[in-house]
């Protein structure tokens, strides 16, 4: 446990930094900041100097506890400054797994009037959620064979086919990448009319995907075309693979199965519901058009932005939008869902399967971006797809005794799995929040919401008896 700790301990002393910076604002939540800070820097560098000394190397074992750790570890240490600042426990864990898991579902409400600084640590979480996803995705799940991730994996022996000469240099290159693209957002957003504070606050968690306003009204709060269009931009962007960022710049290659069907589908879609708004809801073209544009976005993306409320556009669009929650955008960004990587796959799979019925002694290969897709990728879409979806029908049992109608359980159950944060219907959908919702509720929503985040089966093996086995 020893590397374990010590990663722990680096991990916590480097979240703590950011606080003094956010300290610096000092607008009423100062007091709070500071006691955290002294808090989570005094454990972090005293699990780093109680368990100095080991090789920093890993099993596979080790892996799998080491991702799954950073994870709890994070969000524990992001809910310190809530609860210090007078929030419920509950509160402050749901809000902190909300922020780390890029998720945007919220308890929170004034948050016009709230602290800027209570504001910027919550956009914070999410930006670091955003790139810790990216980073775990491309340098970590791979390894753990997570999914059917395998298909990413970069083998350091395999000099033509790796992206960057080492994970580490993968994850610093993404980080770059990642920066750059906040910048152009804070940018585009401050040319937009946005304040100082809104551009950097909004871009950082559109960036990551994940949603957070400092508004109650979020992005509706605004009321300008050009902010909603630039938050469109960006939010698709975040959710584009960096690893394909990385191949367009170093070596000029912009082809991508998964990232060309996924833009198309979500034109496809806009263009439906965008008919929809204008056929059965009399909306004007430019309206339709944005509005859907914008919604679709951002729950493919699992942002959870909102700018009107689509709980009201009928059944055929809430249908819509409940698939789209499980959708999710591409693997190896910063957002969530099943992602179209595996919507790929398990339709690769089924057409093999098909041509196996019909040719029973012919041989078929099917390959994803120019590379064969092996029997293990196949099982492992195929059981991720299973144990996702068994999981939200299982979380959703879980929160019907609390009170919860059917719509609003299952709509949190999926939003929180999938990462996405405003679910369907009054109480939890892009007009409302959870804050309303019995604190039981909040637990299990805060579990599940890391569960997803870590591609469930990081946590479930958890549960495996043979895991702990020597």
């Amino acid at each position: 446990m020893r590397p374990i700790l010590f990663v722990n301990g680096a991990v916590l002393a480097i979240i703590s930094l950011p606080l003094l910076v956010i300290e610096l604002l000092n607008t009423g939540a100062d007091l709070p900041f500071v006691k955290a800070f002294a808090f989570i820097i005094f454990l972090g560098v005293g699990l780093m100097l109680a368990s100095r000394g080991s090789a920093i190397t890993f099993t596979h074992k080790q892996t799998f506890v080491l991702t799954a750790s950073i994870w709890v570890t994070l969000v524990a240490a992001a809910a310190l400054p809530f609860w210090m600042y007078g929030m419920a426990l509950e509160d402050s864990v749901f809000e902190a797994a909300s922020g780390i898991t890029t998720t945007g579902a919220t308890v929170l409400v004034g948050l016009d009037e709230m602290p800027h600084s209570i504001l910027m640590w919550r956009a914070f979480l999410q930006w670091l959620g955003g790139i810790g996803i990216v980073v775990t995705a491309i340098a970590m799940l791979p390894f753990l064979g997570i999914g059917g991730m395998q298909l990413f994996r970069t083998e350091s022996s395999e000099s033509s086919e790796k992206e960057l000469p080492s994970a580490a240099k993968l994850a610093s290159t993404t980080l770059y990448f990642y920066l750059g693209l906040t910048v152009l957002c804070v940018l585009a957003y401050l040319a937009g009319g946005m304040t100082g504070f809104d551009a950097i606050a909004h871009a950082l968690t559109t960036v990551s995907t994940g949603g957070f306003s400092t508004h109650d009204a979020s992005m509706g709060y605004f009321d300008n075309p050009v902010i909603y269009v630039t938050c469109i931009v960006f939010m698709y962007l975040g959710s584009i693979p960096f690893l394909w960022y990385i191949r367009a710049v170093r070596k000029r290659q912009f082809g991508s199965e998964q990232v060309r069907i996924y833009t198309i589908g979500l034109v496809v879609v806009i263009a439906v519901l965008t008919t929809w708004l204008v056929v059965a809801k009399d909306e004007p073209v430019g309206d339709a058009l944005l509005h859907a544009g914008f919604n679709v976005i951002s729950i493919v993306t699992t942002t959870g932005y909102a700018i009107s409320d689509y709980s009201g556009w009928g059944s055929f669009s809430l249908m819509v939008f409940f698939f789209l929650i499980f959708m999710g955008g591409c693997t190896g960004s910063t957002s969530g869902g099943i992602k179209i990587m595996r919507f790929i796959v398990s339709a690769k799979m089924v057409r093999q399967i098909i041509r196996k019925q019909i040719y029973p002694n012919g041989i078929f290969t099917e390959k994803y971006d120019g590379k064969k897709i092996t029997d293990d990728v196949f099982v492992g879409v195929a059981s991720f797809v299973f144990v996702f979806v068994a999981s939200f029908v299982v979380f959703a049992f879980m929160l019907m005794p609390f009170g919860l109608d059917f719509d609003t359980a299952v709509s949190a159950s999926a939003s929180a799995l999938a990462n996405v944060g405003p679910g369907i219907g009054t109480q939890i959908g892009p007009a409302g929040n959870f804050s309303a919702l019995d604190p039981a509720v909040k637990w299990i929503l805060a579990v599940e919401m890391v569960l997803g985040r870590l591609e469930v089966f990081t946590l479930l093996i958890f549960l495996t008896p043979r895991f702990w086995r020597q």
